[in-house]
């Protein structure tokens, strides 16, 4: 799980922030000037009309007037292109910066550890990527807009009111230091459940995402009610921090709307009694009242601004936290190394225990081994007993100590990350697929990869036999994960995919458990072709997967207990011998099985 996103500081998300505005100053520079000449023309506005109305209570030539109207239909026509540019300028550096930190996000997904992934639930990482990057997206947008704009209006707007008339202009700003109290008191509320509601809406996420996923599991066990009511509280959680945000940011703007009406009336009685008194004319009154009715809509959408701020800050501080993260897997600065590595693996005493899980004994326990280059390692031993771990390490998957690993006589830790993994293809003990084309996912690690590779990959996996069962070949949309696809034909699609990188170290973790016994031997006949030349390490709950290999070892609660060929160990009557035993047993029921069945 992650930590709270108030762990980072909102001065750190801020400054990331204005990095992302620096990075676009360009367009922000261009809008200031477009907003400071919009407000020259909003300014303008009231005081050509008060001056076109002052021409006609002062009898002026029609002619007089005929161009003081002209100049208001010219100043306001400038001003509404203007806005229209000013507001296009924004809206797209918001949009821009948005398209900036999404692909940074997920570039840095992409760099983080395993141990990121162990930690970090996929529901709350969907919610920063999707969620918080719109409402940081909306901060930049309509909420610098006006966090902006507005001040520079009141500014324009009150000293052209205190250019017509002091006393009236002091008079009408009484409410408005309010709203400095008002934007504090409900600031802070709309900050506290915005970020609330953005944990709440990763939570939620986050239990949808796992239930979808594992919807076969749920109703296999028939806990839909169960999921149902955990998820009902989740809701329950999300729906009182939403209706409590819904009442900050509704009392906030009904509170600011007072603002330009108190203003408005005390327009009317302290302007009335001025012009009664002859110290001001009707035309000046005009144009007051036109000032405090345009102050209107940008007073009462700045309630809106500031809740929207608030939002988008707490979204920002959670895209903080993430980016944050350190990726603790990286190449050093200035490292060189090879472009390629040779296929010799060694571990010396590698201990290995998880992220995280400190109070538990270690995955991997003194494991001392080595592997010549072009050689077969197999790997057996119980569940859990930290096969996948050991496969895991030699791709540089999780963090490792320095003089641990070593492949091609380098230290894991000093060869490029790129060039590490260029040279090795994994196959995982789970195998995942992408929704694209069967070929596609084949060809994954080699985008231009020929179709004749791809068959060729195909057929070293003992997946071409069932291309033609597909309703479109190799054209076929495997669907999210592989759906479409039996648990067997997606653990080959994965085999083939690594076939087609043509690796100099292949890793094979349990890729036979979900194909038959006919099949696995019809694979490991095409492996053996595959294998030649190449440093391989095949893991597997199956003796009979390893049987062929130069080197097996037998680990048993992180330890290697034994190690041989396949007659040495077996004649050794230890672990590995009993496993044979038991895995033969289980064969030839299973084989009596289906004998009596036919």
């Amino acid at each position: 799980m992650s930590g709270p996103a108030a762990s980072r500081p909102l001065r750190s998300a801020l400054r990331r922030l204005g990095g992302y505005i620096n990075r676009n100053r360009g367009f922000y520079a261009i809008w200031l000037a477009a907003t400071l000449a919009y407000v020259a023309a909003f300014t303008a506005i009231p005081r050509l009309v008060g001056h076109t109305i002052g021409l006609v209570d002062a009898g002026r030539p029609s002619d007089e007037i005929a161009a003081s109207i002209g100049w208001l239909v010219a100043v306001t026509l400038a001003s509404a292109l203007v806005r229209f540019f000013s507001r296009t300028l924004v809206f797209n550096a918001a949009r821009e910066i948005e398209y900036e930190i999404r692909n940074d996000i997920f570039e840095h997904l992409e760099r983080l550890p395993q141990s990121f992934y162990a930690r970090w639930r996929t529901g709350d990482i969907m919610s920063r990527c999707v969620n918080d990057i719109n409402a940081v997206r909306l901060l930049l947008g309509v909420g610098l807009l006006n966090i902006v704009q507005t001040p520079i209006l009141y500014v324009a707007v009150i000293s052209m009111m205190l250019a017509v008339n002091v006393k009236v202009a002091l008079m009408v700003l009484l409410p408005y230091p309010l709203f400095i109290l008002i934007a504090r008191t409900f600031g802070r509320s709309v900050h506290r459940w915005s970020l609330a509601t953005q944990e709440g809406l990763a939570d939620l996420s986050n239990q949808l995402q796992e239930t979808i996923s594992g919807i076969a599991v749920v109703k296999a066990y028939a806990m839909e009610g169960v999921t149902a009511e955990r998820f009902a509280a989740g809701n329950q959680r999300l729906f009182h921090s939403q209706t409590r945000l819904v009442r900050a940011n509704a009392a906030m703007p009904a509170i600011v709307m007072l603002l330009p009406a108190a203003a408005t009336l005390i327009v009317l009685v302290v302007g009335g009694q001025e012009i009664v008194a002859g110290r001001m004319a009707k035309a000046d009154f005009f144009t007051f009242v036109m000032y405090i009715y345009n102050l209107t809509f940008p007073t009462f959408i700045m309630g809106w601004v500031v809740a929207l701020a608030q939002r988008g800050a707490a979204s920002m501080q959670r895209i903080d936290e993430l980016l944050s993260e350190q990726p603790s897997i990286a190449d050093p600065p200035g490292l060189t190394g090879p472009e390629t590595v040779r296929g010799d693996i060694e571990f010396r005493n590698v201990t290995f225990r998880y992220p995280g899980q400190d109070g538990r004994d270690p995955a991997l326990r003194g494991v001392d081994l080595t592997i010549p280059a072009g050689t077969t390692l197999g790997v057996v031993g119980p569940v859990g007993s930290g096969k996948s771990t050991l496969a895991s390490l030699i791709p540089h998957l999780y963090e490792v100590e320095d003089g641990q690993i070593f492949i091609g006589g380098d230290d894991i830790n000093r060869i490029p990350l790129a060039a590490l993994r260029r040279s090795i293809a994994v196959v995982p003990q789970e195998s995942f697929l992408f929704s694209m084309s069967l070929a596609q996912n084949i060809a994954f690690g080699v985008p231009n990869a020929e179709p004749q590779a791809v068959l060729s990959a195909a057929a070293g996996a003992q997946l071409d036999k069932d291309v033609d069962e597909l309703p479109n070949g190799y054209d076929t949309v495997v669907g999210e994960r592989g759906v479409m696809l039996s648990g067997g034909q997606r653990q080959r699609t994965a085999l083939a995919r690594a076939l087609a990188v043509r690796p100099q170290i292949l890793i094979l973790d349990d890729v036979l458990s979900a194909v038959d016994a006919e099949t696995e031997a019809d694979i490991q006949r095409e492996l053996a072709e595959v294998f030649r030349g190449r440093t391989v390490v095949v893991v597997s709950s199956r003796v009979s997967a390893v049987r062929n290999a130069d080197q097996i070892v037998v680990l048993d609660d992180g330890r290697i207990v034994e190690r041989g060929r396949h007659a040495a160990l077996m004649r050794q009557g230890g672990m590995y011998a009993r496993l044979a035993s038991e895995q033969a047993e289980e064969e030839a029921l299973r084989g009596a099985v289906a004998e009596v069945a036919r």
